[in-house]
């Protein structure tokens, strides 16, 4: 356990040392899920981690923020320019970083800055976590994951990617019709896309913290600190290939439903 907490302002150079020591790499491609309250202070805020790892990865490399919004979901247009992120701090200044593009998906975009950054740009996946998604192309490009002071179950998507591609039963592809807005400003009416959601008449419940500690058993994750957060770095390829093994051994590491709930 960690006892000794930052009581200083963490600057972008003490960063860089502590993202580089956790395994973050020039020429990286990095989706990063983070809590930035969980580091303690740093000098200038979110901003200067964002400027640090992009310091790190250097100019071949690429930085991916969720910049998921789920209003589209309840009949509210999605702007690509404009509709906010509800990921947190981080994820908003990456989708409004001068450099940034983001994806189209109107719930599960990314906001992109680097050598990828343009073609992500044409990514239109209808699917929330199929083959057409920037989730497929994270591990085709042997991008990594990054996490930054939460739990798997507070941030791992990934896992829903291995479920779609898998064609599990116990989630289904529902479809969300409505509005877009493009980054030309054109408005696309009525159009369709798909959320893997869960079934909720067999009372499923996401529960991923389990697989997280098979992946650690496995020696895919490796694990420091970023200020007072402990942070995690994986390969979305080995996450895919592990989590794949695991779910045979036991199909239900990634959920619980009523069975579950009625023998506690």
């Amino acid at each position: 356990m960690r006892l000794i907490t930052v009581n200083y302002m963490l600057d972008k150079i003490s960063l860089e040392a502590q993202l580089s020591g956790l395994g973050l790499m020039q020429g990286d491609m990095v989706l990063i899920h983070s809590s930035f309250k969980s580091i303690g202070p740093v000098v200038n805020g979110a901003k200067t981690l964002i400027d640090a790892i992009l310091s790190v990865i250097g100019n071949e490399g690429t930085l991916i923020a969720p910049t998921f919004n789920f209003d589209f979901c309840n009949g509210n247009t999605f702007d690509i320019n404009n509709t906010k992120s509800d990921m947190g701090i981080v994820t908003e200044l990456v989708r409004n970083h001068p450099l940034s593009i983001r994806t189209m998906h109107p719930i599960f975009s990314f906001g992109v800055i680097g050598k990828y950054a343009k073609k992500m740009m044409g990514l239109n996946n209808k699917s929330s976590f199929g083959k057409d998604s920037l989730f497929q192309l994270l591990r085709e490009l042997g991008g990594k994951i990054l996490i930054i002071g939460l739990n798997y179950d507070q941030c791992m998507t990934y896992f829903h990617h291995v479920e779609e591609i898998q064609g599990i039963k116990y989630r289904y592809n529902k479809k969300f019709s409505g509005d877009i807005i493009d980054r030309d400003g054109n408005v696309l009416r009525n159009q369709d896309y798909y959320m893997l959601v869960r079934d909720l008449e067999k009372g499923v419940k996401t529960r991923v913290d389990p697989m997280g500690e098979k992946m650690e058993e496995d020696g895919i994750v490796r694990e420091g600190y970023i200020g007072d957060a402990l942070s995690k770095i994986m390969y979305a390829q080995d996450v895919f290939d592990t989590t794949l093994k695991w779910m045979k051994i036991d199909p239900k590491l990634l959920y619980i439903d009523n069975e579950d709930i009625n023998e506690i």
